[in-house]
This record gives C-alpha cells, structure tokens and sequence, in this order.
C-alpha cells in the first residue's frame, strides 16, 4: 500500500476525535446559552452570568483554535432562536467566538498555567478575560443597538461586557481544574466529604432558608477560603460556582441577601457578589499554590542540600552562640556520626560536647581563634587534632564563618569540618618524596614517550642542562658504537616486561662532556596496564670508575712500572696455557733479573733504583709485540711472556733467543739517571713451554732456573732451561736439606791454615770451614756456602765457625807456646747484616773469656759496600771489644779510598788470584806493589794468600809484604794436624812446610 493510500486510515483517529470535540462544544455551549437567556438582564440577548463564554475559553486554550467552529456555531443557533436576523446572530456569533479566541491567545503568549500555581497567572487570566470579552461586548450591543432592540447602547454594553466577563471567571477555573485536579480530589476524599457537607449546610442556611434570619454572606467567603486553601484549585472552583449558583436560585426565588432589591439592582449585586468570589478564589488559589511551591522548593533544597552535605566528605553544621555563651546547633549533616561519634540530637541543645576530645595541644589556640572570631565577626580556618573513643587521633579541619544576628545578638557560625588525616599523611609523604626528590642523586620524570616532565637540582648540578631546556622534550641520549639503538631498546623491552631496569650508561653533558653513571629506571602504569610515565634516578660514577680503575691498577699492575703484576701474569699464563691445549704454536717465559742493581740503589739511593726500572719497563716494552706480555715480579726481576710463536720447537726457540737477545742487548745501552750515566745489564733465563702438560708454578720454577744458570755463567747473558739445569735445581734441593740436617748432626769441621811472617814464624792461621758428608764424604766449600747464602743457613752455620775459632783460641790462649796466635775467621754479608752481629759476638768472646785482639773477622768488599755507614758502625763497636778486622780478596772489588779511610780495618788481604801470577803477569804485579803500598800508607798489616812458591815470598818481601799464607808453608788441615805442627811433629800429617832460604 503507498503513503497516498494510507494517510486518510491514518488521520481517521483524529478527525473522529475533532468532531467529537465540535460536537461537545457545540452541545455545552448551546446548553449552557439556554440556559442563561432564561434569566435576561436586558432582553431578549443580555444576561449578567453568560457561562458559554467561560467554556469557549476553556475549550479554545485545551483543544485548540479548531474548535471555534463548534462555538461559532451554538452561538449563531442561540441568537437565532432569540428572533434575530440572520445578519445580528452572525455578528453576534462572531463576536462570541472572537473574544475567547483572543483570551486563549493572550493567555498562551504569557505562559499561563491553567492550575494558577502563581499571582501572575490570575492577573493574566483577568486581564485577558476583561479585555477579550470586550469584542464580544461590542459586537453584540452593536448589532443590537442598530436592530432597535434597546435605546441605551453603552448600558447594554457594560451589561454584556459584564456577563461574558463573570461567565469566564465563574466556568474557565472550573473547567481548567477539572483537567488536571482528579487525583487531589481522590487524596482528599474524606475532608472533600466533609467540605461539602459544611457548604451544602452553610449556603442552605444564608441563600434558601425561609425562616433564616441570618443573612451572613462573608461565612460564605470563608468557606471558599477554606476550599482554596486546603483542596485546591478544582474545590476552590466548585466552592465558586456552587455558592453563585444557591446564590443566583435564591435570588430569583426571592430569598437570601439579595432578595430586597429590585430584580436590576439584585442582579448588578449578584454579579458582583460572583466576581467578587471568583476574583477571591483564584487569588487566594494562586497564593496558597505559590505558598506550597515556595514550601516545596524549599523542602527540594533543604533535601538536595541534605543529599549534597551527606555527599560531602565532611561536616556540614550550624551553631548558635547566645550572649550567655550557651550554644544549640540548627543543624548537622549526617555525617557528625562518624566524625564526632555524637548524633546531631545529642548537640542539638549544646554544642560543647564538641570541643571536649579535642587535643589538648590544639584546644588553646582553637579557643582563643574562636574567640577573636566571634569578638570580630571574621571568618576563620583551623587544623587541630581530634581523640576517638577507640584512641586514635585524627586531624579536622574547620572553616567557620560567622553572623550575626540582629534580634537578640546572638552569633550564627556557618561551618564546614573535614577530615584531612590522610591529606596531613599525603603532605608528610609529599615532603618526604619532595626531599627525597631534591636528593644527592639525579632523578627525572618523563612521560610514555620519554618527554621530560621534570627534574630535580642533582640532576641539573650534574648534567648542566637546567629545568626549561629540558621540559617537554625528549630524554637525551648518548649513542656509542656499543650503546646503540639496540642496546636502549632491549632496555625499553625490559622496562615493558618487569617495569625495572638498572646497568651502567654512558651520558653527555651539557658541555659535551661524556661521564659514566649508575642509574635505575622504573616504569609507572595506569590500572589498565598502560604505561604512562617513566622515573629514572643516577649517580656519576665517574670517581667510582676512577676508583675501579685504581683498584684494578693496585690488584694488577705494578704501581712504578704500570706493568702487569704477579697475579695478572699468572692470571694471563694460566689462560695462555689453557690456549695453548687447543692450539699447537710454542711459547715462552723469559725471566730477566738486572745485575748489579742492589749497588746502584745503595750508592744512588733508592729514586735512581726506581728511575731504572721505570727506564727498563719501557724498553721491554719497545722488543715485543702487543700480544705479548711484560711483567714485573718485584724488585729487579721482569718477566717477558711471548706467545703464539712458531709449532716447531727449535724455530720457536731461534724466535724466543733473538728476542731475548735484543733485550740483553738493550739492557746493556747505557741509561742516564739524573745527573749520571749508568751502564747495566740483564740475566735472562728462557723456557719454552706448548700445550697443558705444564703448570705456571712450574714455569716459573724453569725460567728462574734459567735465569740463575745466566747469572752463574757470569751475568749478563741469555740462557735456556733444559732438564740438566733441572737436575741441578734437584742437586741444590738435596744439597739444602743436607745442610739442615749437618748444622744439626755436627758435620761440619773447622780446617786451619797456618800464616807466617817474613822471619818463618807462624803468628796465626785462618779457621775454613769444611763438610764431611757421611755418603757423599768432602763437599766443597765452593758447593755448598753459595747455597747456604741464598737459604739463610749461613747465619747458624757462621754462628757456629765462631764459637769453635774461639773455643780453639781459648786452648791456645792457655798453652805459653801458642797464647800469641790469632785466628782469622771469615763471616759471610747475610751473617754481618743480621742486626743482633755485634751482641752474638760480643756474648761468644765473653762466654769463652778469650782476648779479643786475637780474633780476626775477615769481610769481603761486597759485604763493607752493601751499606757502607752501617757496617762501618758495626766494626767501630767491636774493635772497641779489641777484635780485628782484615779485608779479604782486596783488589777484585770496587776499592775506593773513601770508605778504606773510613772502616777500622787492621789488615788488607791480597787476593791470591793476583799472587798466582806474579812472576807471569805484570799487571798482577803492578796490582800488588800497589796494594801493599796503599796499605802500607794506610798503615795497615799487608797478608798476601796464596803463596805456593819461593819466587813469589821473594817478590812479596821486596816490595814489604811481610806476611804470607798458602801452599808454601800448609794447606787447611785439621785442628790435629795444626797442633802436631806447632809442636814440630808433622810426620802423620800431609802438609808443605818449606823452610825460608838460608839466603833470604
């Protein structure tokens, strides 16, 4: 079906209901008109009470301007049925139609509300009716007047004007409260009830009582009031109409108030008795709706006010404060209860139950601000804390503000408390985050896409980027080669996984300096999961890295030199050798051990010592490759680690000798040490090793071999570890242990070899030390005293020689024959340095009470130069004992006459290497004649040892050496044999004594 087709279905519904309208319309009017024209005011038209006005009103203003049609038309069949022309009763008509069509427009234009809920809708609606109803006034004398139905035009107006008018007043309140008053009349059926029976009474009694002498109209009026004050508009308009009603029958009937008049003045009372009436009750109808709007409305605000308060979070009060200081409170939210756990019934009449629990601390200045409050009517705020029956303490915070009121001086406080316990826990947690924020540690906020949002000083002091070059703008970043855009996502990828990151970064400056720092990031999320924020903190590290650095350099570096300590080396040798088990290249340890520096640090001290080093750290350094290594052990010695050399063997060791080779030759360059030239030189001992079948404590053991091999074969020199040297090594280690156990067992012998003078006479001997190994049976002294130096053992062992060389000159010191000999004893550097030399010697010469002028202890060079004033001091307190000093092997040392004038010496001992030669060599003789002529000089005794022959006696007593010892007179022989000597019987002894030549 299409739209044309349905529509006339659709609108159906309302034409049948608009004819309805019209045909009700029509009826109620033209009923209503009937019934009116029977009681003419002027005949045949005009009547004082014309109620089809009042329903045209209310019709036009309830269904519309359409239905003007169904009025127009009653009121032409009404006009009609008078006896008018068609002409009169069309104008009529029109007029009637008109004036309510103008009403309802007017009353539409000024928002009227058909209730007449306001004062403002009644003057409308009067304004309205009285205006409007004079169209229909007009028109209807007009036409009358010109038809000659009445010669007094303006009567006839005012009395149609007047008719129409009452009619609106009396019928449009009625009708406008039947359309929406149904349901106060259902709510009020019992007081209706009774209403109705009291009006039907009263109004009997004043309008249609015969014998009723009580014509009191106003109880009347007081009965409407009652209506339009207590059931509303709908009664206050039936109250209306039904009083205009018993009024109007009695009237007519000839009884009630207006029944003494003439008909015309009786109706002129009538209608002003019902406009009267209708005006009043829809006054008093309008105040009463406004009354209870105005109740209403502040019935809703008290309750929107009350929700608000209850809403609030907090107190919302009002208190009174009389002149006699008494308070009650007008009113208190809900929530006092739980604040105050008091109710607002138990402050109602006292308000002072408020102030009890407040802290003690608080109550003062609480009182004394509420105080000047009320003395000066000012408004004031307060923080004070409040005790709960539980205990616990609560912070309150009032805002009060006070009026006053005039009727008896009383204050009213308007006041607002909340509790801010957690607001006073947030601002301590906030000063704590604020100083925590401000720390000694860079902190920064950003958002999600690493904006800055702030940051505090520490991170300005160490960034210098200040607040607003920063704000806004994105984090800067520091991107290296290994801080790349990989490595800051795997930190984003970590932040968004564990919402944690913490490492080390490197970062710029404002200044472009590029600093290290330790920093944390957190990331912040929503209750989505969302990230919204990130915080980082950090510190510089860049004093800590020093430090690490530092610490590193201490652990594994040597702090002259900068060079790899032992823990590194060994660390490095031990990865090497781990290498090598996969890999099948040789490689090689050389131990280099410099010569001779232990005289260069104590004759130029110990800063011309270090500056050697340093020199030679550098110089091993200039001989290697990168991937080698050079160390420093300690002291003198360095280690040269070279690895990946060749698979061979013996190419890796030509590899390993020419590096060896070009550092002894380096080492031998001479060095310029402040204001000196020093001319050195190294030991380097050199062990190739491959693979893992060797360990670094090994290693070190063979290189050291090595280098000890070096310095045997006569310093400065390069030599390899081989299983001989090994075996060797082995030899020492018996040799050691041996030693041990001969200090302990007593197998050590004195041997004693005879010194003469120029006459033959023997004035002394020289005790040897000798071993007389059980197995082994003779072992050199040239054996075994080096490896007693390098243990210690020499230190007991020397102990030892002295006690028996004094207990031997004790014996002597009793036989007359040879209490004159002396006996030269020979004490080791190690021994001589020991600290406690001087008391252990003293203490042996006072234990065997011996003369110490015949004790001789003769020191080599080296042992006077290794600390020249400290040896010196020893020699000067025991030649305060009478002990003698003689200098053994002069001449193969560094003599100097400095140190000869300083030491207490009583002899110079030639050494038999220069004696040896005598005869052959010049320079050995040119050597003697000056030796014996310094110590002639020096007035020293003269020794020359190793005489073995005449011609060499000759020479030596030519040039005034007159003291002699060597083969030529007696070999070392034991303490047996050199008694049996001095007594002249040598005949079980092997010994050389040659008598001097008769000729000499």
């Amino acid at each position: 079906m299409s739209h044309s087709q349905a529509l006339p279905f659709q609108q159906s519904p309302h034409r049948l209901r608009l004819g309805l309208r019209l045909l009700f319309i029509f009826l109620a009017y033209f009923v209503s008109g009937k019934l009116g024209l029977h009681f003419p005011f002027i005949p045949p038209n005009i009547t004082l009470i014309w109620l089809p006005t009042g329903i045209a009103v209310a019709a036009i203003y309830g269904w519309g301007y359409q239905v003007s049609i169904g009025i127009f038309l009653a009121a032409l069949a009404l006009n009609l049925g008078t006896g008018v022309s068609w002409y009169a009763g069309t104008m009529i008509g029109l007029g009637n139609t008109l004036a309510p069509l103008v009403v309802a427009w007017y009353l539409k234009r000024k928002n009227f509300s058909l209730n007449f809920i306001h004062r403002d809708d009644v003057i409308h609606f009067c304004i309205a009716s009285m205006l409007g109803m004079t169209i229909s006034a007009s028109f209807g004398s007009f036409v009358l007047w010109q038809t000659d139905l009445f010669t007094d035009p303006k009567f006839a107006w005012i009395s149609w004007w007047a008719g129409d008018t009452v009619g609106v007043f009396l019928a449009t309140p009625f009708l406008f409260a039947l359309m929406g008053s149904y349901s106060k009349i259902r709510q009020t059926y019992e007081e209706n009830f009774i209403f109705l029976c009291i009006f039907g009474v009263v109004h009997w009694a004043i309008f249609l009582s015969q014998s009723s002498l009580l014509h009191l109209t106003f109880i009347a009026i007081a009965i409407m009031i009652w209506g339009a004050i207590r059931l509303g508009n709908f009664m206050a308009s039936v109250t209306v109409i039904a009083s205009s009603a018993f009024a109007a029958i009695a009237t007519y009937r000839g009884l009630g108030p207006f029944q003494s008049f003439n008909p015309a003045e009786s109706s002129i009372v009538l209608w002003l008795y019902m406009a009267t009436l209708s005006i009043t009750a829809l006054l008093i109808t309008a105040l009463q709706a406004e009354r209870i709007a105005a109740t209403n409305e502040l019935r809703d605000a008290f309750e929107r006010i009350s929700k608000v308060a209850s809403r609030l979070p907090g107190v919302v009060m009002q208190y009174r404060i009389r002149r006699d200081n008494s308070t009650n409170v007008l009113y208190a939210s809900d929530a006092i209860e739980g604040m105050f756990e008091i109710t607002a019934r138990d402050i109602k009449n006292n308000a002072s139950m408020l102030v009890k629990r407040i802290d003690t601390a608080d109550k003062k200045a609480f009182l004394q601000n509420h105080e000047y409050a009320t003395k000066h009517l000012s408004p004031y705020q307060m923080e004070f804390r409040y005790h709960r029956t539980d205990g616990t303490v609560r912070w309150l915070f009032l805002d009060a503000l006070p009026e006053l009121e005039p009727d008896d001086d009383s204050t009213l406080w308007h006041c607002f408390i909340s509790d801010i316990t957690e607001r006073k826990a947030a601002e301590q947690d906030l000063r704590v985050a604020a100083i925590t924020f401000e720390s000694q540690e860079g902190i920064f906020v950003t958002d999600n896409q690493w904006r800055v949002l702030r940051i505090n000083q520490a991170y300005s002091r160490t960034t210098g980027f200040d607040a607003h070059e920063l704000i806004g703008k994105p984090l800067p970043r520091h991107l290296t080669a290994q801080q790349d855009e990989i490595f800051f996502s795997n930190i984003y990828q970590a932040l968004d996984q564990h919402r944690y990151w913490q490492g080390e970064l490197w970062a710029e400056k404002k200044n472009g300096e590029i600093y290290p720092q330790l920093i944390t990031l957190t990331a912040i999320a929503n209750d989505t999961g969302m990230i919204t924020h990130y915080i980082g903190s950090f510190t510089d590290i860049s004093r800590h890295k020093g430090y690490e650095d530092e610490i590193l350099n201490l652990a594994f570096y040597d702090p002259l030199t900068h060079l790899p300590n032992r823990r590194l080396l060994m660390d490095r040798l031990q990865h090497l050798i781990a290498m090598n088990q996969r890999d099948d290249a040789h490689s090689a340890i050389l131990f280099i051990d410099l010569d001779n520096f232990k005289t260069l640090n104590d004759t130029r001290g110990h800063d011309a010592g270090d500056l050697l080093l340093i020199e030679v750290a550098q110089r091993l350094q200039t001989c290697v490759r990168e991937s080698d290594t050079v160390a420093r052990l300690g002291g003198d010695e360095f280690v040269v680690v070279l690895q990946a050399l060749n698979q061979d063997k013996d190419a890796a060791a030509v590899q390993a000798d020419k590096i060896a080779e070009k550092i002894r030759l380096l080492l031998n360059e001479p060095y310029q040490i402040t204001d000196f030239i020093h001319h050195g030189a190294g030991s380097i001992g050199v062990c190739l090793f491959q693979g893992g079948d060797i360990t670094v404590k090994d290693l070190f053991k063979r290189a050291d071999t090595a280098m000890y091999e070096a310095k045997t074969s006569g310093r400065n020199a390069v030599r390899f570890f081989d299983p001989a040297m090994q075996a060797v090594l082995v030899v020492k280690m018996m040799l050691e242990s041996n030693l041990r156990v001969a200090l302990a067992l007593e197998q050590f012998q004195l041997y004693y070899q005879i010194q003469v003078d120029a006459d033959g006479n023997v004035i002394g001997a020289e005790a040897l030390l000798r071993w007389i190994h059980p197995d082994r049976g003779f072992i050199s002294p040239l054996e075994f005293i080096p490896i007693a130096e390098q243990t210690g053992l020499i230190i007991p062992i020397g102990t030892w020689v002295l006690e028996t060389a004094c207990h031997q000159l004790k014996k002597w010191g009793r036989n007359p024959r040879t209490a004159h000999l002396s006996l030269a004893v020979n004490v080791s550097a190690k021994q001589f340095q020991q600290t406690n030399f001087v008391e252990t010697v003293t203490e042996i010469v006072r234990l065997h009470n011996i003369n110490p002028s015949r004790l001789k202890i003769e020191l080599t060079e080296s042992t006077i130069l290794d600390n020249v004033d400290a040896t010196t001091e020893k020699m000067q307190q025991l030649k305060k004992l009478g002990i003698a000093f003689s200098m053994d092997d002069f001449g193969t040392g560094y003599s100097s006459l400095a140190y000869l004038q300083k030491l207490p010496l009583n002899q110079l001992k030639i050494d038999q290497s220069f004696v040896r030669d005598l005869s052959d060599d010049e320079n050995d003789a040119t050597i003697v004649r000056a030796i014996i002529s310094l110590g002639l000089n020096l007035g020293l005794d003269v020794i020359a040892e190793g005489v073995e022959t005449v011609a060499q006696r000759r020479f030596l007593i030519e040039h005034n050496c007159l003291t002699f010892q060597g083969y030529l007179y007696s070999k070392p022989i034991p303490i047996e044999g050199l008694d049996a000597l001095l007594a002249g019987d040598s005949s079980d002894h092997q010994f050389l004594l040659t008598p001097p030549d008769p000729d000499e």
